[in-house]
C-alpha cells in the first residue's frame, strides 16, 4: 500500500512516531552531552533540593568528597561532609536562593573540614526551576581555588610592596570564568558552548565551526600545526590520554586578538565513548592573561631591584672623594652633552657639535669604567655609537635625532638613579670622610684596577709601577684633569702599546708588560710621566689611517716629518684600532686630553720608539702661572722614565 493509498489517520500516526524518535534521539543525545560534562569537566558541579540535599554531582566533585560513586553522596547535607563552621553557611545562602530567587555568583567559601584541613573554592549557586518556574532547589558550581590563595598570600608576604598588583591579583582570582565547548573528530566545534567563549576568543559565531580556523589568524602557523596534529592523537584512541597532556601546545600560550595580546590556556579531555557514537572531546579555555602578566611585572621588578643592589655594592666599593669627583663630573659632561645637542637640532655646525658630544660621552665613559660602573660606560659607548652613525651619514634625520635623544634620556635616567643610591649612602661616607692625600692615593689604585680590568679583558699580561708617582705633590686643583689623563692614557697603551704575551716572546720580551707611571713637582710645576714597553708607535700605520681620515690631501701628508706624523694622534678622529669597543677605536681620546691640558695652561708631548715603547710627559702648573713650554717631540731614543 503506497503513502497515498494509507488512511490519513495511520500517515498522522507515524508522523507522531517519527517526531518521538527524533526527539528521543535529541534527548538521548543531550542526555550524553550532560552526562559527559558531569564526568569530565574539572569543576565541581552539584544539585540539590529545596532542604539542600545533593541529587546529582559531577565526578570531579565525589572525587573532592572522597566518594566512590554518587550513592555515597546523594541525599546527604553538607553538614555530613563539612565541619558545621561551613556547612552553616553554606546552607543559609541556598536556602535565601531559594526564598529570593537571587543567585550567588562566584563567591569564595573556605571550606572546612571534619579533619582540619581548609580549602578554599570560588562558587555559583542559582535557583533550579519546574516547567512551572516554580524553585524546586538549586544548582551549583564550583572549582578550586586552594592553591590560588595560596600562592595569593605567598605574594602579598614576599611583596608587600606591590599592594596594588596584590589588589589586581585577587580581583584575578576571584573572578576567572572559562570557555566551554565540545568538539568533534572532524574538529568542529558544537553548536553548544559556553557564553564566556565567546568573550575569551573575541568571536560573534562559535558553534559548527572548524577551531583551526576560530586558530587560524590568533598564533604562529608552526602552533597550529602542532595543534592539529596533537589533536589527531588526542582522537586516536591507541594514544595514552595522560601522557598526551603533556604535550599540549596551548598551554598558557600568547594569542593575538584583534590586535591584543592574550595568553590562553586550552585543556583537552576525552569523554567516554558510547557504543555507536562518535568520539569528543570536552576543551575548557582559561584567559590567563593578567596572571601571566603579572609574573612578568614581578620578574622585572625583581630584575630591577637586584639591578639596584649591584650598583648599591659597587658605590660601597668606592671612594667618597672619588664618588664626588664623579657626579660632579657626569653632571659637567650631561651639561656639555644636552647643550650640544640642541646645537645639533638648532644649527648646521653639525660637525663641530658632534665632536663635542664624542667628547663628553668619551669622558663619561672613560671615568665610569676607571669605577667599574660597567652599566653606565656600556650607555655611553652605545650613545658614541649613534653620533658615529650621523657623522658617517653627514647628515642628522629625524630618525637619527630621536635615537641619539633617546640614548642621552637614558644615561641621564641612569645617572639621576645613580645619584640617588649615592645620596642614601651619603651620611655613612660623611661620617668617614677621608683626607686629601688618601683620596689621591686612591685615585692610583684605581688606575691600577683599571689597568687590570682592561688587559684581562684583552687577554694581556700587564704589570703597573707607580712607586715613582708623588701623591702628596699632586696639585690638588687639577685632581680631576689629572684622572682623566690617567684613565684615557692607562686604557690606550693596554689597548695599542702593550703586545699580546706570544707577540711579546717573538719580539724577546718578557710576556708581562710593563706601564710605569711617575710624577713629581719641579718648580711650579707637576710633571707626569706615562710610559709603556709596547711596540711603539708607528708612523707608516699613522700616515695611512691620516690619509684615509680625508682631513688632509696626499700632497700635505708626504711632506709632513715624523714628528707630524705623531701630531696626529692628537687629531679627533684618527686612531689605529681595527674596531671599536669601550676601550678604543672612536679617536677621540687623545685629542680631549691635549684640549683640557691646553686650557688648563699645560703642555703635553710624546716620545716613541718602534718596538720599544711610548711615553707621555705631561706637564701641569702648580700655581696660576705658565708652566715651562714643551713641545710634542719624537725621537728614536725611548723617553726617560
Amino acid at each position: 500500500m503506497s503513502a497515498k493509498q494509507k488512511p490519513a489517520e495511520i500517515r498522522k500516526s507515524e508522523n507522531i512516531i517519527k517526531e518521538l524518535k527524533s526527539r528521543i534521539t535529541e534527548l538521548e543525545q543531550e542526555k550524553l552531552m550532560f552526562q559527559g560534562l558531569l564526568d569530565t569537566i574539572p569543576d565541581h558541579i552539584y544539585f540539590k533540593d529545596r532542604k539542600s540535599r545533593f541529587l546529582k554531582l559531577s565526578k570531579a566533585l565525589m572525587d573532592w568528597f572522597g566518594a566512590k560513586t554518587g550513592g555515597d553522596v546523594i541525599g546527604k547535607t553538607d553538614f555530613d561532609i563539612f565541619s558545621d563552621e561551613h556547612a552553616r553557611q553554606a546552607y543559609e545562602d541556598e536556602q535565601n536562593i531559594i526564598k529570593s530567587g537571587i543567585p550567588v555568583i562566584n563567591k569564595e567559601e573556605k571550606e572546612t573540614w571534619d579533619d582540619g584541613r581548609i580549602t578554599w573554592v570560588s562558587t555559583s549557586k542559582v535557583p533550579l526551576r519546574d516547567k512551572q518556574g516554580r524553585i524546586m532547589g538549586v544548582v551549583g558550581i564550583s572549582h578550586n581555588i586552594t592553591e590560588k590563595k595560596e600562592t595569593e598570600a605567598k605574594l602579598k608576604k614576599y611583596r608587600e610592596n606591590l599592594e596594588e598588583s596584590k589588589k589586581q591579583t585577587d580581583i584575578i582570582l576571584s573572578n576567572v570564568e572559562e570557555g566551554l565547548f565540545l568538539l568533534n573528530d572532524d574538529l568542529t566545534i558544537a553548536s553548544q558552548y559556553s557564553r564566556e567563549l565567546k568573550n575569551i576568543l573575541e568571536e560573534k559565531k562559535i558553534g559548527n565551526r572548524n577551531l583551526m580556523d576560530i586558530l587560524q589568524n590568533k598564533i604562529d602557523p608552526e602552533i597550529l600545526e602542532a595543534t592539529r596534529q596533537y589533536l589527531e592523537f588526542l582522537f586516536n584512541d591507541e594514544y595514552d590520554e595522560k601522557m598526551l597532556k603533556d604535550l599540549n601546545p596551548l598551554y598558557q600560550m600568547e594569542m593575538v586578538i584583534h590586535k591584543k595580546k592574550k595568553y590562553l590556556t586550552f585543556n583537552f579531555n576525552r569523554i567516554k565513548k558510547q557504543r555507536g557514537s562518535q568520539r569528543k572531546v570536552i576543551v575548557t579555555v582559561e584567559d590567563v592573561t593578567k596572571e601571566i602578566m603579572l609574573t612578568h611585572s614581578l620578574e622585572e621588578q625583581k630584575a630591577e631591584t637586584q639591578r639596584k643592589m649591584d650598583w648599591m655594592l659597587c658605590i660601597l666599593n668606592i671612594e667618597p672623594g672619588m664618588l664626588r669627583e664623579f657626579i660632579a663630573s657626569v653632571h659637567e659632561e650631561m651639561t656639555q652633552v644636552d647643550h650640544a645637542f640642541h646645537q645639533l637640532v638648532d644649527s648646521r655646525r653639525e660637525n663641530e657639535v658632534l665632536n663635542r658630544l664624542y667628547r663628553s660621552l668619551h669622558t663619561i665613559k672613560g671615568n665610569a669604567s676607571l669605577l667599574e660602573l660597567d652599566f653606565l660606560a656600556d650607555q655611553a659607548h652605545h650613545a658614541e655609537d649613534v653620533v658615529a652613525q650621523i657623522k658617517d651619514k653627514m647628515k642628522l634625520v629625524t630618525k637619527d635625532r630621536r635615537n641619539l635623544e633617546s640614548q642621552i634620556d637614558a644615561i641621564h635616567k641612569t645617572y639621576n638613579e645613580l645619584q640617588d643610591l649615592i645620596n642614601h649612602i651619603a651620611r655613612i661616607h660623611d661620617h668617614f670622610r677621608p683626607k686629601r692625600n688618601h683620596e689621591q692615593k686612591q685615585l692610583i689604585i684605581s688606575i691600577e684596577k683599571l689597568i687590570s680590568s682592561v688587559s684581562r679583558g684583552y687577554h694581556k699580561k700587564v704589570k703597573f709601577d707607580q712607586s715613582s708617582f708623588d701623591t702628596a705633590g699632586m696639585p690638588f686643583k687639577h685632581r680631576l684633569l689629572i684622572r682623566d689623563i690617567l684613565v684615557q692614557l692607562a686604557r690606550n697603551s693596554v689597548y695599542h702599546g702593550i703586545e699580546s704575551p706570544a707577540q711579546r716572546r717573538q719580539a724577546g720580551k718578557p710576556e708581562t708588560g710593563l706601564i710605569t707611571l711617575s710624577g713629581e713637582k719641579k718648580n711650579s710645576s707637576f710633571i707626569i710621566r706615562f710610559h709603556d714597553d709596547g711596540k711603539g708607535i708607528h708612523t707608516d700605520e699613522l700616515k695611512k689611517k691620516a690619509l684615509e681620515s680625508g682631513k688632509w690631501k696626499r700632497e700635505q701628508i708626504s711632506g709632513w716629518t715624523e714628528r707630524d706624523i705623531i701630531n696626529t694622534i692628537f687629531e679627533p678622529g684618527i686612531t689605529t684600532a681595527d674596531k671599536t669597543d669601550l676601550t678604543a677605536g672612536r679617536g677621540i681620546g687623545l685629542d680631549l686630553i691635549r684640549e683640557k691640558i691646553n686650557s688648563a695652561g699645560g703642555n703635553i708631548r710624546v716620545t716613541t720608539e718602534p718596538g720599544k715603547g711610548t711615553t707621555f710627559t705631561v706637564v701641569l702648573p702648580v700655581n696660576d702661572r705658565q708652566p715651562e713650554s714643551v713641545h710634542a717631540v719624537y725621537s728614536n731614543e725611548t723617553a726617560d722614565k
